[in-house]
């Protein structure tokens, strides 16, 4: 039996939390979890050329995803989200901005594994910058119909609008 193809595509990152540091992203997890029931996963995303980076990288490999279609950007760092809970147990988030997976680019290599995926997670956090939010449109547009997308609605402080349709 054929194992699906599933893809995360949008934020991978480090969520610091006052426990330590965990692997963060909702496609990311998505990607994940998908794998350890059974599926080929990927994820689309970018990370720093920095620590914080070739961390994700190498946590990812031993977990048993390839982050082949993870960019290294040399530009921005890798994205961190800075996680508080207060005394009822309500957490609040720090996001970093202008960093890697703000900028994840559309390449021929996205758009072919694009063509093949079964199914897609995406979000509303890694659309808050053009670059990514392309890329993600383009991405989604190479999907075949049969594609099951899963969309995450991901409101966190400031980064959604309230555009009507």
């Amino acid at each position: 039996m054929k194992k699906p193809v599933v893809v995360g595509i949008g934020e991978i990152l480090w969520d610091i939390l006052p426990e330590g540091k965990q692997l963060g992203g909702a496609p990311a997890n998505f990607a994940y979890h998908a794998m350890a029931l059974g599926s080929r996963s990927h994820i689309v995303s970018a990370v720093g050329h920095d620590p914080p980076g070739r961390d994700i990288l190498e946590h990812l490999r031993r977990s048993g995803l390839d982050p082949e279609y993870i960019a290294v950007d040399a530009q921005h760092p890798t994205g961190v989200v800075t996680v508080q809970v207060d005394a009822k147990g309500v957490p609040s988030f720090t996001i970093r901005e202008m960093v890697a997976w703000d900028n994840i680019v559309f390449t021929g290599r996205a758009g072919d594994l694009a063509s093949t995926a079964d199914a897609v997670c995406f979000g509303t956090l890694a659309q808050r910058s053009e670059p990514s939010r392309g890329s993600i449109r383009r991405f989604l547009e190479s999907v075949s119909e049969d594609c099951l997308c899963i969309y995450d609605v991901n409101l966190r402080q400031g980064y959604y609008s309230n555009v009507t349709c």
